[in-house]
């Protein structure tokens, strides 16, 4: 580069250790040779970046390299396919989505934990603005994971299908048919995995529970008449105790709620008789009719117990050849696993009986009829069952594990719809509630008198919030400003319309966002029924504008890459639409990717840890010429 004085000559060099940074020596002052005794300035480099890179924090990092092994482990599955010139089940593209989203769902955990250190720690300023910044780079991560979740439920296939496609990496996609549960799934085969979406992008109900508010609500004598002169718990109550009920009836977390029915003092009471023999009061039969119907519920998604599928949908994926690991050396060794954890084992609760039934037709496992593959999600929770036990110091058995009902290897509308009835109809009997052909309102249904009938005279919310779960929700709830258009889908997935067909899913989110917002719908709501109604295209644009793809940021860059290739490798993007505009979207994404992650990792001094990540990204996609 010759300046206007061509005296004075600049020397111009790239960084050795990476091409990203541009280095370019000082102009000196004179045609002298620098001396030692020269000013600092004079030694100093103007380094310019070839990219913007933002840097790379070691949870990123880690999130990073899980993806592009995922990828590459995906990669040599579809090789060994090909070689043996077999077919590549469908469900494999969707188990790499899954392991995509267990490395953001773990980098998020690091994160937060990391934030939440850093706030404690927070003592000056400066310590403020980097928290800021973390915090905008965990909305963007946690937004990119809500929608890769969306997307992976109505885009790509069931992991029960039994159809094939063939699988390959982009060139193979031209063959590959479109093949999503929206577009070939049974009535009520979307509505687990809507639920537990809604439950954990959209829910308030594990927020609160974490509150500081509710831990001294429910720490004191008589939680339900705790007041507090700001409560954050929402709800159309006068009291929060009962409101937060309601919350965790709204999203189905009906062990949760049993839970914190118990702190009730009129329950606490019943239970001391119970203890001490004496017979059960009214009032104590009722708690005990609630605790069976609660325990018992046949819900899509799950009740929300810790042998449920976890709302993300990644324990069972994850935990799989563990817990088969777990019982298989529980097995050698008599009931128990090797573990020098005696003393922890002696202090943990032996858990109860989950086969044990409460309600007459209706079996505890129930709520997993719901799912793809209800029999493997049984064995799991078996399993999980079992490890509790030896935890407990306690030997498993699975001779002594008897399920309650054999479920079916994969999803069956009728079944899971029967059990749901026959849940429903008890707690019409027991509540007194009016028949689905009576003109009734919310009262006692005549003064049949049903077992709960003494609980609704002394605390009439508790009426109100049990006829949400036969689908009947009262005017005071329904109307409340505080309810959002997620809890009402979630009330209607739940109670009313469990059965919903896939498609009908967007139809039913737009008509209630609509009317919650007056006819006018977020920017995100509009995205969201959009990828409700099989837009893969949205996803891409989304991850690209507003998840922090176009940002020069490696992980975000990385993370819309590899969701467009998945995509495309799925059928859901054409590749040749990917690839006949003046643009090809595939290859500008893996660029930018790759840009992205050699800046990022030049401007922390990593250079050879971007250029080796850099080129593991493009590597599959520049393959020899024959």
């Amino acid at each position: 580069i010759t300046m206007a004085d061509t005296s004075k000559v600049r020397a111009v060099a790239w960084d050795p250790s990476g091409t990203a940074a541009l280095s370019l020596c000082p102009v000196p002052s004179t045609n002298a040779r620098p001396s030692i005794s020269a000013t600092a300035d004079e030694f100093l480099l103007d380094v310019f970046l070839s990219h913007d890179g933002t840097g790379c924090n070691a949870e990123e990092t880690e999130c990073l390299l899980r993806q592009l092994d995922a990828r590459d482990d995906w990669i040599e599955e579809q090789a060994q396919s090909r070689h043996k010139k077999g077919k590549q089940s469908k469900s494999m593209i969707t188990k790499l989505s899954m392991d995509y989203r267990a490395a953001v769902c773990e980098c998020l955990m690091q994160l937060q934990a990391k934030q939440q250190k850093q706030q404690q720690d927070m003592s000056d300023d400066d310590n403020n603005n980097d928290n800021s910044s973390n915090s905008d780079n965990l909305e963007l991560l946690t937004l990119s994971f809500a929608i890769s979740h969306l997307a992976e439920i109505f885009l790509l296939p069931s992991l029960s299908s039994s159809s094939n496609f063939r699988g390959g990496l982009t060139a193979a996609a031209a063959t590959t048919t479109k093949n999503s549960r929206l577009d070939d799934g049974p009535s009520g085969s979307l509505t687990a995995d809507t639920i537990r979406y809604l439950r954990l992008h959209h829910s308030r109900s594990h927020a609160l529970l974490d509150s500081p508010e509710v831990e001294e609500l429910l720490s004191s004598d008589q939680p339900e008449y705790y007041k507090s002169s700001n409560s954050a718990i929402p709800g159309p109550f006068e009291y929060p105790y009962w409101n937060l009920i309601l919350q965790l009836v709204k999203s189905g977390q009906l062990d949760n709620a049993w839970t914190v029915l118990t702190h009730h003092s009129a329950c606490r009471h019943a239970e001391e008789a119970a203890m001490t023999g004496r017979p059960l009061t009214p009032e104590g039969e009722g708690f005990a009719v609630l605790r069976a119907i609660l325990l018992s519920a046949p819900l899509p998604g799950g009740r929300g117990d810790d042998y449920c599928v976890d709302d993300a949908g990644l324990d069972d994926f994850l935990e799989e050849d563990i817990l088969e690991r777990e019982e298989k050396e529980a097995r050698l060794n008599n009931g128990f696993n090797n573990s020098n954890d005696d003393e922890e084992e002696e202090e943990n609760v032996p858990p109860e009986n989950i086969n044990e039934q409460y309600v007459d037709g209706v079996p505890r496992n129930g709520y997993l009829l719901w799912e793809d593959r209800p029999r493997h999600a049984d064995r799991l929770r078996k399993l999980r069952y079992l490890r509790d036990l030896r935890k407990c110091g306690q030997p498993s058995d699975e001779s002594e594990y008897s399920s309650p009902t054999v479920l079916p290897e994969v999803y069956q509308p009728n079944s899971a719809m029967s059990i749901f009835h026959t849940w429903q109809d008890v707690i019409k009997r027991e509540a007194s509630f009016p028949s689905s052909g009576s003109s009734g309102g919310f009262g006692l249904g005549g003064g049949q008198g049903g077992a709960l009938d003494a609980l609704f005279r002394r605390f009439p919310p508790l009426q109100q919030i049990l006829s949400v779960l036969v689908g009947k929700v009262p005017p005071n709830i329904a109307n409340d400003p505080s309810l959002t258009w997620s809890e009402t889908l979630l009330m209607e997935l739940l109670y009313s319309r469990p059965d919903i067909s896939p498609d009908d899913i967007s139809a039913r989110a737009n008509a209630i966002m609509s009317r919650k917002g007056d006819g006018r719908k977020h920017a995100l709501d509009e995205i969201i029924l959009s990828i409700m109604s099989g837009s893969a295209g949205q996803v891409v644009e989304t991850m690209f504008s507003l998840c922090g793809g176009s940002s020069g940021a490696a992980l975000p860059a990385t993370v819309t890459s590899l969701l467009c290739n998945l995509l495309i490798d799925a059928g859901c993007i054409s590749s040749e639409e990917a690839s006949s505009s003046s643009v090809n979207i595939q290859t500008e994404l893996l660029i930018l990717a790759a840009e992205a992650i050699l800046s990022s990792f030049s401007v922390q001094e990593q250079s050879n840890v971007g250029v080796r990540a850099a080129v593991r990204l493009l590597l599959p996609h520049a393959p020899p010429k024959r």
